[in-house]
């Protein structure tokens, strides 16, 4: 687990890192921007009762620590990096304490948070029937389906009142969108801090999963994004949402993508005969238990949508699946 730090970008500008235990076994890094008179809070944590704490926690631990005197009511503004509850789930605690706070997220992700209800009803459905085509039977389907779902349903939808856009900087905060491991993404550079979010990591390849399930994921757009933050020059640090600081990121995005680059050669490797998604993910990753077998069955599902969608892989049933809608497909390399 990540301790808290205080970091201070070229400028002067104070960065304060709280990590917050969101789920049993996943930390999320938040951020106080503190300029003095308008503080800033990058991402709320899950809002489960221990990452609530933890947040508390944090901001008494503030003063103990580096002697700043800050409170839940005294966050100004609330910038959200993407829509993945272990970002934004902790808005309506955050409101109890301080209710007249404003959030911004891209407009990729503005649904998640203001319609999170509607929109978890429609992804689950697309989730559904990637599963089904994927090759999973109908009685893991129901039990991945309530993993899936399991820590969403407490959560309300919640106003937000801006929108974070690469052309119109906030308190000096430049937002880059990249999307791929979430549809509205945002890196937000600080001088020559760069707050990464969930797009680069210290230790973890960001997980992905294929765009015909969300629109604006998917590995293509995410190599895409990579690119973008390569070529922002002059970045010292980086700080993730989760794990450690990243002192070289170029080189920590010429792994990642080489990891990714790896994985496609091993799936297509596997796929010199007819494989499902379920038996490529099988083969993969052996044997993974309960919210990782969906994890694996995504990235397994973005890497082989990838390969498709550039002639590499066919589908080797195609009689099959023109007789039935819903066949699951096998892949093969062309």
């Amino acid at each position: 687990m990540s301790e808290l730090s205080h970091t201070v970008t070229a400028s002067g500008r104070d960065i304060y890192l709280i990590p917050v235990r969101s789920f049993v076994n996943l930390v999320t890094n938040l951020f106080v921007i503190d300029d003095g008179d308008y503080p800033i809070l990058v991402d709320c944590g899950s809002g489960t009762y221990f990452a609530n704490d933890d947040l508390i926690d944090g901001f008494a631990a503030l003063k103990d620590k580096f002697g700043v005197s800050l409170a839940l009511r005294d966050i100004r503004l609330i910038l959200l990096t993407h829509g993945h509850i272990d970002h934004y789930g902790g808005l309506p605690f955050i409101r109890e304490h301080n209710p007249d706070v404003p959030a911004a997220i891209h407009v990729l992700d503005q649904r998640v948070v203001s319609n999170h209800e509607e929109r978890v009803i429609v992804a689950a459905s697309r989730l559904r029937a990637f599963l089904a085509r994927a090759g999973v039977s109908e009685d893991d389907r129901a039990s991945l389906m309530q993993v899936y779902l399991f820590g969403k349903s407490y959560y309300r939808s919640q106003p937000v009142q801006l929108l974070l856009d690469e052309a119109e900087p906030i308190a000096g905060i430049r937002f880059f969108h990249v999307p791929g491991h979430c549809p509205g993404l945002v890196c937000m550079q600080l001088d020559d801090v760069l707050l990464t979010a969930d797009h680069i990591l210290s230790k973890t390849t960001p997980h992905q999963a294929p765009e015909h399930i969300t629109n604006n994921m998917g590995l293509g757009h995410y190599f895409d994004s990579l690119e973008k933050i390569g070529r922002i020059p002059d970045i010292r640090l980086g700080l993730g949402s989760h794990e450690e600081p990243m002192t070289d990121i170029y080189a920590r995005i010429r792994a990642i993508r080489a990891m990714h680059y790896e994985r496609l050669e091993r799936i297509l490797a596997l796929c010199a005969t007819p494989k499902s998604i379920a038996a490529i993910s099988r083969e993969l990753f052996g044997t993974v238990k309960s919210y990782h077998v969906l994890l694996a069955l995504e990235e397994v599902g973005a890497h082989v949508e990838y390969l498709y969608d550039r002639g590499v892989l066919v589908a080797a049933n195609d009689a099959e699946i023109a007789r039935d809608a819903n066949a699951v497909i096998s892949y093969v390399a062309a």
